[in-house]
């Protein structure tokens, strides 16, 4: 009776220290946590709001998104259903831009095609009713540096750089840009939507997704892509073939991946036709039967063209705030089988420093930011009681979801040899099931 006692009273003890360990932790600041750029757009969308306001007194909001400076709304509502015209001036004909909009008694109005530094005029017709609005913007970003290109249509001819996209008129004046960091192909996919890669990478090279947005900046899907985006993909009725390590095929509407089909060599673009996926390199075709996944192999050469882009402005289409959704992968991060011990830690100092290590946690996942040398390596250590993971990092960005992640966390970075503890620590809420 008496051994079964300290055993049951053993256990006991492992319980409670378990129990409470989920909390202990023996740092003292909690890291930063931020809000992803879609929950960030949402508490936005709370102040665009038609009630009481009116074409005489409309809600305008310049630059809705915050990373679409030449765009605005003007929002505002009328007692019967009324169609709406907007027109926004131009210089000359072809640099005027007007569009109609649906009967509706709730009005959102996209500004599109403002130009930079200067008081635009823009007129709404609303039923019977007229106003003109005057709506002033601010000069372009010093560092954004400008192509020129012949351009005779009513559309926009769009370029990119590494911290921008932008598009210019036909008299090559910028009526658009987007502060995006954007590494690959941008395209128009078939609802009007624009598909941009992520600023984020998983290595060097590859954004790990990609953002459908409209003009106004506003995003509607960002689709994780775990082997990393390679910079091309093509469009199916329902789904997106994305160009990675293999093709990853993703429900457009539910982020999903469907299908992961291997490739045995790199490619520079995808493209679908004919119900074939069509793979191409400089040397190589790969074409693939997109039902039975067939393939067949011959030699080519890829042209390299220059994809021109000419974006209308507008698609006729009326703008509905619908809520941006984020499709995670839910791929559980590698846990490394290195064993490292915390005992001979030290307080961060300048080498730690000159590595400019940035620690931040989202809603899914936990963000670390290390410059590394050539050679050096680095691991993050997670630690609590009865529980430490270890991952290890590469130069750049590193993402750890928070699959398997619950209560808090002291951290610790290895670089070398030495061990640093940040005294910071990062929390994690265990998942509630839904019935």
């Amino acid at each position: 009776m008496k051994k079964v006692l300290i055993i049951s009273s053993f256990f006991l003890i492992i319980l409670v220290f378990s129990t409470v360990g989920y909390k202990i932790v023996s740092a003292n600041t909690k890291i930063e946590e931020i809000d992803d750029i879609i929950t960030h757009q949402e508490s936005k969308e709370k102040y665009m709001t038609h009630y009481n306001y009116t074409l005489d007194n409309p809600n305008i909001i310049i630059n809705p998104y915050e990373i679409s400076p030449l765009t605005a709304l003007i929002i505002f509502e009328t007692p019967n259903e009324e169609e709406v015209e907007i027109t926004i001036k131009g210089k000359d004909k072809d640099s005027t831009y007007t569009n109609k909009f649906n009967k509706t008694k709730e009005h959102y109005i996209p500004v599109l095609g403002l130009y930079t530094d200067y008081n635009n005029e823009v007129i709404i017709k609303c039923g019977k009713d007229k106003q003109t609005y005057k709506i002033k913007t601010n000069k372009l970003p010093e560092d954004l540096k400008l192509e020129k290109k012949e351009n005779k249509s009513n559309k926009l001819y769009i370029f990119k750089t590494d911290k921008y996209i932008y598009a210019i008129d036909n008299n090559n004046e910028v009526r658009w840009y987007l502060k995006a960091k954007n590494q690959k192909e941008i395209s128009k996919l078939e609802n009007g939507n624009l598909l941009i890669s992520t600023d984020e990478l998983i290595d060097e090279e590859h954004p790990k997704g990609l953002l459908e947005i409209n003009l106004l900046g506003k995003i509607y899907h960002e689709y994780d892509i775990p082997e990393g985006y390679y910079g091309s993909y093509a469009e199916t009725k329902e789904t997106l073939l994305v160009l990675s390590k293999n093709i990853t095929e993703i429900n457009k509407q539910n982020g999903k991946i469907t299908r992961n089909i291997k490739i045995d060599d790199n490619y520079n673009s995808i493209s679908y036709e004919n119900s074939n996926i069509i793979l191409k390199n400089d040397k190589d075709t790969l074409e693939i039967s997109y039902t039975t996944e067939e393939s067949r192999k011959y030699e080519s050469t890829l042209t390299e063209q220059t994809k021109e882009m000419l974006l209308p402005l507008y698609n006729n289409n009326d703008y509905i705030i619908t809520k941006g959704l984020k499709f995670s992968n839910n791929k559980t991060s590698k846990v490394s089988k290195d064993i490292i011990w915390l005992i001979n830690y030290k307080k961060t100092d300048s080498n730690y420093n000159r590595h400019s290590i940035k620690i931040t946690k989202e809603s899914d996942r936990l963000v670390i930011s290390i410059n590394l040398k050539a050679k050096e390596n680095a691991y993050l250590i997670l630690d609590k009681f009865l529980d430490k993971k270890i991952y290890d990092l590469k130069d750049g960005y590193n993402y750890i979801n928070k699959n398997e992640l619950k209560g808090d966390y002291s951290i610790y970075i290895k670089i070398d040899k030495n061990i640093y503890k940040t005294n910071k620590f990062v929390s994690f809420e265990e998942e509630k099931n839904e019935k």
